[in-house]
């Protein structure tokens, strides 16, 4: 038995995940794509180690921050653990906000080839030198429709599309028609809240971080001698805190800079898993009840 947990950050997924695990002889499997770094806890919102003990749990902690780790690395690695639980009777309970990550798991990935580290170089290089808007506009003349579906911005998927396509002559979109298929059913419970009630969840999470030390944690992993542009470190609240450090912004404005950011991700988060269908969605209004808990062990254990 497979069970998925979705929804945006600050939502509650880890608690509802340890509650449900526990209901279910489960052990817990996370496909986050930043709490498999180590050293990245507060930031990330990794479960603290009375979490980690209440209920195992798999791809948490696992690599180092300058460690290349990407959905077919998650998707091997989650297949194993899924074996290896399944020889044990263990159930399992997926828990995340990387949606791609459980769409890779669940629905199979494009056999598109692996990474090149030339190309990436070549490519990490003219975006350095050009703009990303350089590489956008490159990808947009030789696949417009994988230029629709990546923000400018979004530098690692701009060279990824544009990588695949110099190495096979094929637009990376016409790989995305060829999936892998997957060898796994789920069962998808999603937790929503009212969009005032979950951002004023998430300021509140935004505020914690920052008084419980994320900017101690963000000077800790650079004194380990990571580099602050790597890719890991520009995520949500890191990013910002390294801008502070470099005296490019003020404290309270990386703090209140995080607390947009966050809300932006989270909304983005919720477009993406609402275009995944079978989710079950349950609506919170504060801490899960036992009722809420029981309807959730039930459809859990449906059979797929």
């Amino acid at each position: 038995m497979i069970v998925a947990i979705v929804g945006p950050t600050a939502s509650g997924k880890t608690a509802v995940a340890i509650k449900l695990a526990k209901k279910l002889n489960a052990e817990i499997i996370s496909f986050d794509s930043l709490q498999v770094y180590k050293y990245l806890n507060i930031g990330t919102a990794k479960p603290v180690p009375a979490e980690l003990r209440a209920v195992k749990h798999h791809l948490v902690n696992i690599v180092n921050p300058d460690a290349e780790f990407n959905a077919g690395t998650f998707v091997r690695l989650a297949e194993k653990q899924i074996t290896a639980l399944d020889k044990k009777r263990k159930n399992v309970v997926l828990v995340g906000g990387t949606g791609l990550y459980l769409k890779a798991l669940l629905e199979g990935l494009c056999p598109a080839p692996p990474m090149d580290k030339a190309w990436r170089a070549k490519l990490s290089a003219q975006a350095k030198k050009y703009g990303n808007r350089y590489l956008y506009k490159k990808l947009l003349k030789i696949d417009p429709v994988a230029a629709a579906k990546i923000h400018p911005h979004n530098l690692p998927r701009l060279i990824r599309a544009l990588e695949v396509y110099y190495l096979t002559g094929q637009p990376f979109s016409s790989w995305h028609r060829q999936t892998i298929q997957p060898a796994h059913r789920a069962r998808l419970i999603g937790l929503s809240w009212e969009r005032q009630i979950l951002y004023d969840r998430i300021n509140r999470r935004v505020e914690e971080m920052f008084a419980k030390g994320l900017v101690k944690e963000a000077k800790a992993i650079i004194r380990k001698g990571y580099s602050p542009k790597l890719k890991p470190l520009q995520s949500l609240g890191y990013r910002q805190v390294y801008q502070y450090l470099a005296g490019k912004i003020t404290l309270p404005q990386a703090l209140e800079l995080t607390k947009r950011d966050t809300r932006h991700y989270a909304k983005r988060q919720l477009s993406w898993f609402r275009r995944i269908p079978g989710i079950k969605w349950f609506r919170l209004n504060g801490n899960i009840d036992n009722k809420t808990l029981k309807m959730m062990t039930r459809y859990g254990r449906l059979k797929n």
